[in-house]
């Protein structure tokens, strides 16, 4: 995904979480002030919000387009957004959801696929079941 760090930001659709945390507590309240000083250059597309119980760090999601050009306001705490497939950015992916930014860990392997990343591939498999069926037989 395609950082975005000129200043001003430019017309185009992005995302950026915003994170609370111990040296930036008020992130959110900063970008909830930020966007409404810049109702008519910036409209809220989606919004997601994650809450702090386990990792006491609340998250707020937003997908938000930049109808003409604004300023991002650095020193607030809140990292760069990144670029959505729009008009202005066509090569940038495209962006519904939260869920679209984040990288996922491939599900756990069943129980042949453990073997077999175990011994190898089916046939290595094959062979020691074998050798041992023929071994425990009397």
């Amino acid at each position: 995904m395609a950082i975005e760090r000129r200043n001003p930001l430019p017309k185009g659709k992005y995302w950026v979480d915003i994170i609370d945390t111990p040296k930036v507590p008020g992130a959110r309240l900063y970008f909830t002030a930020w966007l409404a000083r810049n109702r008519g250059k910036v409209k809220v597309i989606k919004k997601e919000e994650f809450g702090a119980l386990i990792t006491g760090k609340a998250r707020d999601w937003y997908l938000f387009e930049v109808l003409e050009p604004v300023t991002w306001e650095t020193d607030k705490g809140f990292g760069l957004p990144s670029q959505v497939m729009s008009f202005e950015n066509p090569n940038a992916p495209v962006v519904t959801s939260s869920a679209d930014t984040a990288t996922r860990p491939e599900p756990p392997a069943g129980p042949l696929e453990q073997l077999n990343e175990l011994f190898g591939d089916a046939k290595a498999l094959a062979f020691i079941l074998l050798g041992a069926y023929l071994l425990t037989r009397k």
